[in-house]
């Protein structure tokens, strides 16, 4: 869900844009320049349509009627004309005074504009009985500014319809009532503000939300301030680099575009007060261009155009719905992802230079996320795990495998061997997180790392008894006293059990977190993780893990120690032979809670199903998944398909009978599958192909969404159902916010049906 760059057009006229429009009907966007040519162009190939040279002065303004798919132009020449849909001349009215802005009340049907120390009220007469779409005999002038007016707009409503104007260097904000009798000709000034801004004011705009309407202002003093219907100020903007030369609502996004003499438009949150443009994707790969000047919003299109003074380009932006909604940024590759489910949802997220960020979406905005960083070799509760040579030499190994598999962003070091002790400091060997799964009943992070440990993380304890004592989350927002306190009644609230509110994890999740153990076995790379709940008839949660030295161990999470290693043996003439769990390296792993197995991939091609059991050698080998051509990146159990999926860097998906015997259905992605996800409310597949996610039907294992713009592999997908959303995590140090599909009903797709053949 972001606008994405659609078309750029270099070059279009020889004089400067002065005024920016669009014609619905047509599907199409104008261009007035400063010598009186107006330009018509499509929105979809940006092609040229029509050239007219009708006005004789600069094009202040270009205006839509939507009822009688009519267009208005306006000019510093003193005259408005009034466009058909075919691009001729419908009406030219003389009006004999520069028209520098105008706007139509819907509700009073009236076109208002603005002149020289003045403002004019038409009524609108689309059948010209008057002799003109104007009927010039009945308009009514109001004389409350003392300058030019440079825009002017209308608040339509149920209850009522007021008014707007701003002056460009008079500095005033006029609120005006419009009279419902039908033979007034007065505007009544509901409120004046002489003082608006600091200097001239630019542009004035209407922002309408789901439960507010507010007014935002631009000025030459270089700020923005938002404004309430009344015309109280709410919220005044940091100051800008310079002067606010255009403001564009954008509805399908809610936020509002902010030009102000920099290349790229700052994006402006008015449900949050906050600009998010670091958030957003649409400019985080502009190139340094020139400023934009203008911009204007096609609302029934969802498209926005933007033009350069100096150039002279245009820019069209579209709306795409597969975009990311947020980006969040990183200063290291990501390679493991995991949420809570629990409120306050937090993700974390596992890093290539051994450092977790725990993020948490801010309540006042559907952008703005926060962040904190905790890094291993500072936990001082890891404890010191000893190693010996061999071990030692295995590891350092292991660094040169790791370095041909993924990118490393701080040189490899040197494994010390004093006294056969590794210590988790940078100057060892570079630690990156492989895996991460939050268990939700222990509130525990489990982190597998490429060093062969495992770290267990939570909430500090020791800080949760002094929280409690503190004021609740909910008392803490109720008495926040923000410098625009609006803004708080459209925070996104939660209600909080009592549980949660006294003594649950609301508090213990705001509390701290730190590592608690090191679990300590693997030599190799720890590939793959899953826990096995004690609601399987265990007195207690298991973890199981497989990694690169092909060892499966089982852990007591509760107590955070190793329960069993496999140990399988093979009868031979030499006696009982230790067996390994498979003939290569473990890449990932999984459980079943239906079946209570656990299968495993490994790099020599092949997915291994074992029957669970807290005595390893006790797991049966059930069946061996054969037919992938390359290393098995991801496997899964699907719980509501009964199935096991596999991906491959072979470029295929795979998707395995419930008992393992038979291969069901291939996918073909092209490219290799990083890693794969369920959508627990559809059943979908999402997959992580190289830099794109896919989502597949799982009835039909037809490709219904593809996401595009992550630069690097995708390395993990999560769903978060409680937000519809989908998170990725990626190597070019991003983590993306999508999202997720919505499978249509048969009702649904009938109405959608039935509204198509109506347009038609």
């Amino acid at each position: 869900m972001s606008m994405q760059k659609h078309l750029t057009i270099s070059d279009c006229h020889s004089r400067s844009v002065s005024a920016l429009g669009y014609h619905s009907a047509r599907r199409e966007f104008l261009t007035g320049f400063e010598d009186g040519v107006i330009k018509w162009w499509d929105l979809e190939t940006g092609q040229l349509t029509f050239t007219v040279f009708e006005h004789t002065g600069m094009i202040t303004q270009l205006l839509y009627w939507v009822e009688p798919k009519l267009l208005f132009s306006s000019s510093n020449d003193g005259t408005i004309l009034v466009w058909t849909i075919g691009a001729t001349v419908f009406d030219r009215i003389t009006l004999n005074a520069s028209v520098f802005c105008m706007a139509i009340n819907h509700r009073r049907h009236q076109l208002i504009c603005g002149f020289k120390n003045q403002l004019r009220v038409f009524p609108l007469d689309e059948k010209k009985d008057s002799g003109h779409v104007l009927d010039l005999g009945k308009s009514f002038t109001n004389h409350r500014h003392k300058d030019i007016v440079s825009a002017v707009v209308c608040l339509d409503t149920r209850i009522y319809s007021l008014l707007v104007s701003a002056s460009k260097y008079d500095k005033k904000l006029i609120i005006y009532n419009t009279s419902s009798y039908p033979n007034s000709r007065t505007l009544q000034v509901v409120h004046c503000n002489p003082s608006a801004h600091d200097a001239g004011i630019t542009n004035l705009m209407v922002v309408r939300e789901m439960e507010s309407t507010r007014l935002v202002t631009g000025s030459f003093d270089k700020s923005v301030k938002v404004w309430s219907q009344d015309g109280q100020l709410v919220l005044k903007l940091p100051y800008f680099s310079g002067f606010i030369s255009s403001l564009c609502f954008v509805p399908c996004m809610n936020t509002v575009w902010i030009c102000s003499g920099v290349p790229s438009p700052s994006i402006f949150d008015p449900s949050s007060g906050e600009i998010v443009s670091e958030s957003i994707e649409t400019f985080q790969s502009q190139e340094n261009g020139q400023p934009l000047h203008q911009l204007v919003c096609i609302p029934e299109t969802n498209h926005i155009i933007g033009s350069s003074r100096q150039h002279r380009d245009l820019t069209v932006w579209k709306y795409n719905k597969m975009g990311s909604v947020t980006m969040l940024r990183s200063k290291q590759p990501v390679d493991c992802l995991s949420y809570t489910q629990k409120e306050p949802i937090l993700l974390f997220s596992g890093h290539s230079d051994g450092t977790l960020l725990k993020w948490e979406r801010q309540q006042s905005s559907y952008f703005l996320y926060s962040h904190e960083l905790f890094n291993i070799f500072e936990t001082q509760s890891i404890e010191k795990d000893r190693y010996s040579s061999a071990k030692v030499a295995r590891m350092s190994s292991r660094c040169k495998a790791l370095s041909a598999r993924r990118p490393v962003s701080v040189p490899l070091s040197r494994v010390e061997e004093s006294s056969g002790v590794k210590t988790l400091r940078e100057s060892t060997i570079p630690l990156s997180f492989t895996r991460s799964v939050f268990v939700e009943e222990l509130d525990m992070l489990v982190l597998a790392a490429d060093n062969g440990n495992i770290y267990l993380w939570g909430f500090d304890d020791s800080l949760s008894s002094i929280l409690k004592m503190m004021p609740s989350k909910r008392t803490r927002e109720q008495n926040s006293t923000r410098n625009f306190e609006y803004l708080s009644k459209q925070r996104v609230d939660r209600e909080y059990s009592p549980l949660e509110e006294e003594n649950g994890s609301v508090t213990n999740r705001v509390s701290g977190f730190v590592c608690k153990k090191v679990l300590s076995h693997h030599v190799q790379p720890v590939g793959g993780v899953a826990v096995v709940g004690r609601d399987r008839g265990y007195d207690t949660d298991y973890l199981i893990s497989g990694g690169w030295d092909r060892q499966l161990c089982v852990w007591d999470l509760q107590a955070g120690v190793l329960y069993s290693t496999f140990s399988n043996t093979a009868r031979g003439e030499g006696g009982n032979i230790p067996e390994l769990a498979c003939d290569g390296a473990i890449l990932d792993l999984a459980y079943s809670t239906k079946r209570n197995e656990f299968a495993y991939s490994s790099s020599d091609g092949m997915v291994y199903i074992r029957h669970f059991s807290p005595i390893a050698s006790e797991m049966k080998l059930v069946s061996i998944l054969q037919g992938h051509e390359a290393d098995i990146t991801s496997i899964l159990w699907h719980s509501l398909l009964n199935k096991w999926l596999s991906g491959s860097e072979d470029g295929t998906i795979r998707i395995w009978s419930e008992d393992g015997t038979q291969c069901m259905q291939i996918l073909v992605t092209q490219e290799a599958v990083n890693c794969l996800c369920i959508d627990q409310v559809n059943g979908c597949i999402i997959a992580g192909i190289q830099e794109n996610m896919s989502v597949y039907d799982p009835e039909t294992f037809i490709q219904v969404q593809r996401n595009i713009g992550h630069t690097d592999s995708i390395r993990s997908i999560i769903h978060i159902p409680e937000r519809t959303q989908y998170i990725t995590a990626s190597w070019d140090h991003t983590l993306r916010v999508w999202n997720a599909y919505v499978k249509l009903t048969p009702k649904t797709k009938e109405m959608r049906e039935n509204a198509r053949s109506t347009t038609r």
